[in-house]
């Protein structure tokens, strides 16, 4: 006889369900599947639990929303004692990979086909049925990407296991990279038409159609990467031996969906490029969000990246706890499209720089982006000069130095996302959105695809539709090298870049035996300009990253636990 199945669910079901008196009701925190069967509010009730378990952003909603920045050579965290950079330092090994980068979702997998099963036994509107069988499919084809993405090829697990089964089928060995990304699209492409084009503003932050075709628009490139740059290993368990065209396809096709057939436009309600960009992360559901994870203090559900990266100055607790650094401003062009690289030879305390030709002078995106000197902010201005020469005329206001906070670690701090009508942040409360998929991406990924498939022209028009958003001119020709870099850039701190050069296998060349930098700002006031230094950010510390970390460790505790499993090649 099977054993009867319970449902742990939490505190969604204590909000959908009203304040009955508890001695009228069950109690809540374990419930059978014969209650959810029966009873819709329940279904939904065990769906948001899914939801909720889902990790949408690393690190959330504490300081560790840093940690892929730091972990891709972004920009870094205050001190080095944060879980964000020890992860980014962290030597993965057969004990595993840093917790912050480590994600084995199966619980949570085993509760998206316990509910599947539930719903196909159900007596439900079919409608109902069709609906949240496909939500809870996009969840669980989004929790097998994050897994994918980090070991290759996992076990495929599509029902609910019993721990009444024989324990050979219990321990389920590893699927090939190949199988999981093609169920992924599979999935997908079953599920689209089964959700809706979009919702009314109550149930935003709920898969449409769209965010299932996004996902596959994502799932197709990472694909795609690993067929071009990648090595079939452990029998086929690692690789795409098929090769990457029909992914690189399959990605571009999902992409151009998005742009020519959805509702979705890029952002441009502010004529001010730089004000645009920033208000993209700031006005929640607008026209270019495609699916996100809805933070609401009315839910219960808010977060702290104003309380951690509001400038000293303009803070309560934390605040300037993202310093960029300075390889990734380099990474913005000029507005005429030229460098914005240093010279680091002239980054000696020696040659004087004009701020606005250097800083203020940059792509729209960077002072979106990133605090720089003197960026205008609540009737002020943010400064991170570590020192004054000259005699300061007292009527200016100028401050000898800056507030240490500011300029102690790169001379940078992270701007993006930081909400300027929000003064003295309390820890804890922010709403904004986390952005899980957006237009902009769907624009350079079907460039990338588009470049790998031989159409460079294409791939400009839709770099070049990016630039123009954002204020800056456009290509005359196209290669990987700039694709690359305009993802850097329109995708800066949103958890691209240290996925992007593990697909591309550029990341040994990026990170290992590499510290990264900043500079020091001394003003120099009778002249009106500023030196630079050039100084570590990284806590004297030098990142390690070898071929085998490619593939994240499964770990010998997992492998102790599930004797069918192999591990990665390496460790």
């Amino acid at each position: 006889m099977k054993m009867k199945q319970y449902i742990l669910i939490v505190a969604a079901v204590f909000l959908m369900m009203g304040c009955e008196s508890v001695l009228d009701i069950k109690p809540t925190n374990m419930i059978s599947s014969e209650d959810v069967k029966n009873d819709p509010v329940l279904v939904d009730a065990f769906l948001t639990k899914i939801y909720n378990s889902v990790r949408w952003q690393t690190g959330a909603p504490s300081e560790a929303m840093a940690t892929l920045s730091v972990c891709g050579g972004e920009h870094t965290v205050f001190a080095g004692w944060q879980n964000p950079f020890k992860a980014a330092m962290h030597i993965m090994d057969e004990i595993g990979a840093h917790s912050l980068l480590d994600y084995w979702p199966y619980g949570n997998i085993r509760s998206a086909n316990e509910i599947l099963e539930i719903l196909e036994e159900s007596d439900f509107d079919d409608s109902f049925v069709v609906s949240r069988m496909a939500e809870a499919r996009f969840l669980r084809a989004f929790m097998y990407f994050e897994l994918v993405k980090r070991y290759g090829g996992v076990p495929l697990i599509t029902i609910p296991q019993s721990i009444d089964q024989p324990i050979e089928e219990l321990m389920v060995p590893r699927n090939s990279e190949q199988e999981i990304y093609d169920f992924i699209a599979a999935e997908l492409d079953e599920i689209a038409p089964d959700l809706p084009e979009g919702y009314s503003n109550d149930a935003f932050g709920r898969p449409t159609k769209w965010a299932a075709i996004a996902l596959k628009s994502r799932a197709m490139l990472y694909a795609g990467s690993i067929g071009e740059y990648a090595t079939v290993q452990l029998n086929g368990i690692l690789g795409i031996p098929d090769g990457p065209t029909s992914y690189w396809q399959a990605a571009y096709d999902a992409s151009m969906d998005i742009i020519n057939n959805s509702s979705h436009s890029l952002y441009n309600e502010n004529a001010d490029p730089a004000e645009n960009y920033a208000e993209i992360f700031l006005n929640d559901a607008n026209s270019e969000v495609i699916f996100a994870e809805v933070y609401n203090l009315g839910l219960l559900k808010t977060h702290g990246w104003n309380f951690y990266n509001m400038p000293d100055g303009f803070r309560t607790g934390w605040g300037s706890n993202g310093p960029v650094y300075l390889e990734h401003v380099e990474r913005y062009e000029m507005m005429d499209g030229s460098s914005g690289k240093f010279n680091w030879d002239d980054l000696n305390d020696q040659v004087m720089f004009d701020n606005n030709e250097i800083m203020h002078n940059r792509d729209p995106r960077f002072r979106a982006s990133v605090f720089y000197p003197e960026t205008p902010w609540q009737d002020s201005k943010v400064y991170l000069h570590k020192n004054t020469t000259g005699t300061i005329d007292p009527a200016s206001g100028w401050p000898k130095v800056a507030p240490a906070r500011n300029y102690k670690k790169s001379g940078f701090l992270t701007r993006k996302r930081v909400n300027e009508s929000i003064k003295l942040p309390i820890s804890q409360e922010d709403e904004s959105d986390w952005i899980v998929f957006r237009l902009a991406e769907m624009y350079l990924n079907a460039a990338e695809a588009a470049f790998h498939l031989g159409n460079s022209g294409e791939a400009l028009s839709l770099v070049n539709a990016i630039r123009e958003r954002a204020g800056m001119p456009a290509k005359s020709s196209i290669d990987f090298e700039t694709i690359k870099n305009e993802r850097a850039v329109e995708l800066a701190f949103e958890e691209h870049r240290y996925w992007d050069i593990r697909r591309w296998r550029t990341a040994v060349e990026e990170l290992e035996g590499k510290g990264f930098h900043g500079v020091d700002w001394i003003y120099h006031f009778d002249e009106q300009k500023y030196t630079l230094k050039l100084k570590d950010a990284d806590y004297k510390q030098i990142r390690v990253f070898a071929e085998r970390n490619y593939y994240l460790p499964l770990g010998i505790n997992r492998l102790a636990d599930n004797t069918n499993l192999v591990e990665n090649p390496g460790y």
